[in-house]
């Protein structure tokens, strides 16, 4: 396991991957049922753009500041020889989809990859 603060992810648990970062699942070491996603920045994909990491955890900061259930809170921002890491709140797709459900059950949503429309019940059957 990887140590990050009062928080800690194995690398085995990707969540998702960009140009300059990889966010992992992970969880508080004190609670471990406390599920968390640990951003990793590594600071050689930053060197061109620094601004972009402080104008991105001061977005994350005043977003957390609202307290709205619908918003993703920053939790802890921790610092390694090597990366910088933002640790978030995390929800599960399924989570997100039967909110988006209860608010919106007349949505059709549209695939990406087809083209075609599907409803709510396709989609959530689908991914679980």
């Amino acid at each position: 396991m990887e140590i990050v603060g009062d928080y800690e992810y194995s690398t085995k648990d990707l969540i998702g991957h960009g140009a300059f970062a990889v966010v992992f699942k992970g969880r508080l070491r004190e609670k471990p049922s406390r599920t968390v996603a640990i951003k990793s920045i590594t600071k050689k994909s930053l060197a061109k753009s620094q601004n972009l990491l402080g104008k991105e955890i001061k977005i994350l900061k005043e977003l957390t500041e609202l307290h709205h259930e619908n918003v993703v809170a920053l939790l802890d921002c921790k610092e390694s020889a090597n990366n910088v890491y933002l640790v978030m709140e995390v929800f599960s797709a399924s989570y997100i989809s039967f909110s988006l459900m209860d608010h919106y059950p007349d949505i059709y949503l549209a695939s990406t990859t087809v083209g075609v429309k599907i409803t709510w019940p396709t989609k959530t059957t689908v991914e679980m």
